[in-house]
């Protein structure tokens, strides 16, 4: 004979009818069905108000609740989100609390990460595995605008017109504020320069330049890896900076602001080379004008930027101590001494090097502050410095007539 299946409810029924027929104390009954005297009494009076329907399961979710976030906001986040979406939670919150201020405190950015998750406009991110074995540091880390700008080309791509386009970036490191995306007509030293020239008019010169290793910011041949771009920069008294050769992490910034660049306008853009110089200014004033960044406390870059308090007044050249005999490079890379013609670099072509005896025998030679090796009276023949460069003579900066 098979096992009679109990339902719960059939339990309540049977628990009420010997409730109300009153031959068993109470407390007995309870103990007998597995319930405390609380739950039973419960029961009773459910069923006394409303019968056995008063017996069933009620749901246990809040008759209501005051942290519910309304339709208005809802909608807010969610328009928000269709016009930047690329932006995550936190710069969506930060947008919807300097739009709604009134509102601020009605949502979180968890909040918002659910909204945007069950509405489908997020998608979920996999979990990164950790890296070890590999701690990057940085040299020397901004502290105020234009202490550092940060300077390289952005991946190229074919537009839909079959042109290749490649702009030229330039960022201040502590601000994150981007001074130019720029597609130059060539990606030679005097096209970069040029543009430099543009910068520097408009907003001051920096104190340090960084950038990776490639043409036209370095040479693999040439003193130092400098390229005439890098001397025009050192002349001007700015200090380079450059991140170790396949180490792009070191310039983590303004990879990431490549990142951004690649994926909300790379292969988007229907047009030609004017149509994408007009979106990257428009791109360029959002990022630097509306988009809030975690880095700076969710504030935008133009709260922070102001120009630079050096001013460009045009090229410059080192002038160098009493003690420095001062030489020019000719156009060939070559200064002469003695009548010796001495081959020091075609990169400081047209620009004076100080000269400095620290023996009978040998001459140290130096542009600006920056020593670039030794001339041996033996023979007359430069030898580059092998060690790490130091400033010794101070030298000041002169105009270029």
């Amino acid at each position: 004979m098979p096992w009679k299946e109990v339902t719960k409810m059939e339990e309540k029924r049977s628990f009420i009818y010997r409730a109300l027929e009153g031959v068993q104390s109470f407390t007995e009954l309870c103990r007998e069905f597995g319930i405390s005297t609380k739950t039973g009494y419960k029961w009773k009076a459910r069923f006394l108000e409303k019968g056995f329907s008063g017996l069933a399961e009620l749901s246990r979710r809040p008759g209501g609740n005051p942290n519910r976030t309304d339709e208005e906001t809802i909608c807010d986040i969610i328009r928000i989100k269709n016009n930047r979406p690329g932006w995550g939670a936190k710069k969506i919150y930060a947008i919807f609390c300097r739009l709604y201020p009134e509102r601020k405190d009605d949502i979180s950015v968890p909040t918002v990460d659910r909204l945007l998750a069950r509405s489908g406009l997020t998608k979920p991110r996999g979990k990164k595995r950790r890296r070890t074995g590999e701690r990057l540091m940085l040299r020397e880390k901004a502290t105020h605008p234009n202490h550092i700008w940060t300077v390289d080309f952005k991946g190229w791509w074919y537009t839909a017109q079959a042109e290749k386009c490649e702009p030229l970036t330039v960022r201040d490191e502590y601000s994150k504020y981007i001074l130019s995306i720029q597609i130059l007509e060539k990606g030679n030293i005097s096209s970069v320069k040029e543009h430099f020239m543009k910068l520097f008019k408009r907003y001051g010169l920096p104190e340090i330049i960084r950038s990776d290793n490639g043409t036209p910011f370095a040479s693999s041949w040439g003193l130092f890896g400098l390229t005439k771009l890098s001397v025009w920069w050192l002349s001007l008294g700015i200090s380079l900076d450059r991140i170790d050769p396949g180490k792009p992490a070191q310039n983590g910034g303004h990879e990431r602001m490549h990142r951004d660049i690649r994926t909300e306008l790379q292969g988007r853009i229907r047009g030609d080379l004017k149509l994408h110089q007009i979106s990257f200014d428009q791109w360029r004033h959002d990022f630097n004008n509306e988009r809030p960044h975690e880095a700076l406390a969710m504030r935008m870059p133009s709260e922070l930027y102001v120009p630079s308090v050096n001013p460009y007044t045009g090229d410059a050249v080192p002038a160098y101590p009493e003690d420095c005999i001062v030489r020019m490079v000719n156009d060939r890379g070559y200064t002469n001494y003695k009548q010796h013609r001495i081959f020091i670099g075609n990169s400081f072509n047209g620009y004076p090097i100080g000269l400095r005896f620290i023996t009978d025998m040998q001459i140290e030679v130096y542009f600006g502050s920056l020593l670039l090796g030794y001339i041996d009276r033996n023979n007359y023949l430069f030898t580059p410095n092998q060690e790490e460069t130091t400033a010794k003579p101070e030298a000041e900066l002169l105009p270029m007539s």
